[in-house]
């Protein structure tokens, strides 16, 4: 009766954590409206006037502006694509997980593994999307937070340059958020 109740609650958990990526694909990242977003397209726009100049045939400055959001595009789908991989590397081995739960011959101490790896991966993956919401929210367009094995965690922010103050800034925040030493902490940023 109690391994009910249990695996009920633990099909729940799976269930809504489920619809929340569902429903964080389907709305993709938020991006911030605030002044660091516009002066990054007051950037862009600088590169591509520079760029006019150097291109003598109207066909050339159309595929170069092209390029220009063809690759933005694709490095704003790094972070997207590695989420996605994430969440299905972690929804597997959650439903490797949910197979030794039901099933009817795993031993107790295998049932009480299982059921702890599921909170360990549902935990982590709660604090990684905190961690990379308030990273959002300090302006950054995008962030990728990877929790790895001893408790290291690499932060990889959707960003031209940055500097060491936001470093510092997000060691910090990585630092209290999610109880880790800042040695622990590296930090990186790919535009």
């Amino acid at each position: 009766m109690n391994m009910n109740k249990q695996t009920v609650w633990l099909v729940t958990m799976l269930t809504l954590m489920v619809v929340l990526s569902a429903y964080y694909i389907v709305t993709g990242p938020v991006e911030p409206a605030g002044p660091a977003a516009v002066n990054d397209d007051e950037g862009l726009d600088a590169k591509v006037k520079t760029e006019e100049k150097e291109q003598p045939a109207e066909s050339g400055k159309k595929e170069k502006e092209e390029d220009q959001t063809t690759s933005k595009e694709a490095e704003s789908d790094y972070f997207v694509g590695y989420q996605l991989q994430r969440n299905s590397l972690r929804s597997k081995m959650t439903e490797e997980y949910m197979q030794i739960l039901t099933d009817p011959e795993a031993s107790e101490k295998q049932l009480s593994e299982a059921r702890a790896k599921i909170d360990e991966l549902m935990k982590v993956d709660k604090s990684e999307s905190v961690m990379e919401d308030l990273i959002r929210e300090e302006g950054f367009r995008d962030a990728v937070v990877i929790t790895n094995e001893n408790n290291f965690v690499d932060v990889i922010v959707q960003s031209e340059k940055m500097s060491n103050e936001q470093v510092v800034k997000l060691v910090s925040m990585v630092k209290q958020h999610m109880d880790v030493p800042a040695q622990h902490v590296s930090v990186a940023y790919r535009d």
